[in-house]
């Protein structure tokens, strides 16, 4: 089991919004990690991400999980529909 979830939001349809957030209970700070990606540098999230430490540690269903997640978000931004995370 992964110790952290991310939620997928759209932003004013142009931009990619990631939050991580972490299940670990040592944390004094209940914040997420937010990534925020323009519409044409949807590749730089997989970068982010990539050398992000909490989601190295991810299982590998959870990777294809969020990667899947990141494709629909701009497959549905490219034609302005609308986004939800399943």
């Amino acid at each position: 089991m992964d110790n952290g979830y991310v939620i997928i939001r759209i932003l004013n349809q142009e931009k990619i919004e990631l939050y991580y957030f972490s299940q670990m209970n040592n944390s004094i700070h209940n914040y997420p990690v937010c990534f925020v990606v323009c519409l044409k540098s949807c590749n730089q999230i997989f970068i982010l991400l990539s050398i992000f430490v909490n989601v190295q540690q991810f299982c590998t269903y959870h990777k294809l999980y969020l990667g899947q997640e990141i494709y629909k978000a701009n497959l549905s931004l490219n034609l302005r529909q609308l986004y939800i995370q399943s």
